[in-house]
């Protein structure tokens, strides 16, 4: 079995990228899907409620047309593929907000899927990965095994691998899906109006740009914890095989001691990751609650000029409502992926290709027996912790097979 990849997204990228990619090929493929269900408010509110498609007088318009307008290039002729059906305003307000359900619902049919491929996706790696795991502490040498903690490989196996396997699934759909919906976000409320998109896009490059950088803190404070934990856990062991000594030298007192000073670290840095997670937190909220002020006051004003209609504003104020979401759960995803390439680069380093022993070749069949007497020439002694070699001065031996 080869070596455990350097770093996290080779990891990703050697195991899964075929799924990822076929994750993110229905992720485009929706995209069409949810910028029609950010037009369709616009049209009810104009067309249907406000009448516009109404003024020329009729009593009908067409509803659900299709028709190939060709540029100028190529003619400038139009093919009407279906002609629709003509309902009156009533009858297109109602077929309007049908269509908008239907597209509702496609969308959310899309994000099931999409959300369950990827979690099973991180499900199936993180199989994967354990079984990887194990494998390679099989392969630990005698010095590694005397030098590393039971408690802490078994904690590592089991509990530290756990949120690297849910990163893999969203490794990659993720900034697709969230990133993809809202750049279609932006673009739609910048074709709608150029100064509410770029009061937008203003917001939200703050949002990239610093809620990012106030992170940095939290992820350095969780590797500290990380840490501490993994060597709390490694102590607690200790304690308990050596129970039977703690009891005859009474130092019962003096564990407990040491223990609750350890606690009181973990508590300590959890304390101060919490503090600046939730700055972070009421920041990114008060800058989200900022722009639908800029909206209603700016678009407001646009409006009364006359420079934008109702229908535009109510699909502006829609698609940003869908804006910051994907930008908050895009933050939360870097969060994530600072803190598990942390977590799988600590991994990495406790099953470190020179505490292994070397891999056993695969498919070369049974071992062949040896053709001749085994002998020791030569035999020297090495110290684990890294000291002088220590000779056997004298000493052969001769066994025949």
């Amino acid at each position: 079995m080869r070596d455990l990849e350097p770093t996290l997204f080779g990891y990703i990228w050697r195991h899964s990228r075929r799924d990822q990619l076929a994750i993110c090929a229905v992720v485009l493929a929706s995209l069409p899907f949810y910028f029609a269900s950010l037009d369709l408010p616009k049209r009810i509110v104009n067309d249907a409620i406000s009448g516009k498609a109404f003024k020329n007088g009729h009593d009908t318009v067409d509803f659900l047309d299709l028709i190939i307008h060709w540029p100028g290039w190529l003619g400038g002729d139009e093919d009407v593929l279906f002609s629709g059906f003509q309902v009156d305003r009533t009858g297109l307000l109602f077929g309007l907000s049908g269509l908008f359900l239907t597209l509702v619902l496609i969308n959310g049919a899309f994000k099931f899927w999409i959300n369950l491929s990827k979690g099973v996706l991180g499900e199936r790696m993180l199989r994967r990965l354990r079984f990887e795991l194990f494998s390679l502490m099989l392969r630990f040498t005698p010095e590694t095994t005397r030098e590393v903690k039971s408690s802490e490989t078994a904690t590592i196996i089991r509990d530290e691998v756990e949120p690297i396997g849910a990163f893999i699934g969203d490794a990659l759909v993720v900034p697709c899906f969230l990133g993809t919906q809202a750049a279609t976000a932006l673009i739609f409320i910048l074709m709608q109006n150029l100064w509410l998109g770029l009061v937008a896009g203003s917001i939200v490059m703050v949002q990239i740009i610093v809620i990012p950088r106030l992170r940095r803190e939290i992820i350095r404070l969780s590797r500290r914890r990380q840490i501490a934990s993994r060597s709390f856990a490694g102590r607690v062991g200790e304690v308990l095989d050596g129970l039977e000594a703690v009891t005859v030298n009474d130092t019962g007192r003096w564990e407990r001691a040491e223990i609750g000073g350890r606690l009181f670290s973990l508590y300590d840095l959890r304390l101060r990751i919490y503090r600046r997670k939730f700055l972070v937190k009421y920041l990114n909220n008060l800058l989200a609650q900022i722009t639908p002020f800029l909206f209603y006051a700016i678009g407001g004003l646009f409006a009364l000029r006359g420079q934008l209609d109702i229908g535009q504003l109510v699909a502006v104020l829609a698609a940003y409502r869908d804006l910051p979401p994907p930008l908050k759960e895009l933050i939360d995803w870097d969060q994530q992926r600072l803190d598990v390439e942390v977590k799988y680069e600590t991994v990495a380093a406790h099953f470190a290709p020179h505490r292994l022993r070397p891999s056993e070749p695969e498919g070369e069949g049974l071992v062949r027996p040896l053709g001749g007497p085994l002998e020791l020439d030569g035999v020297s002694l090495k110290d684990p912790l890294g000291g002088p070699a220590l000779e056997l001065g004298g000493v052969s031996l001769a066994m025949p097979v």
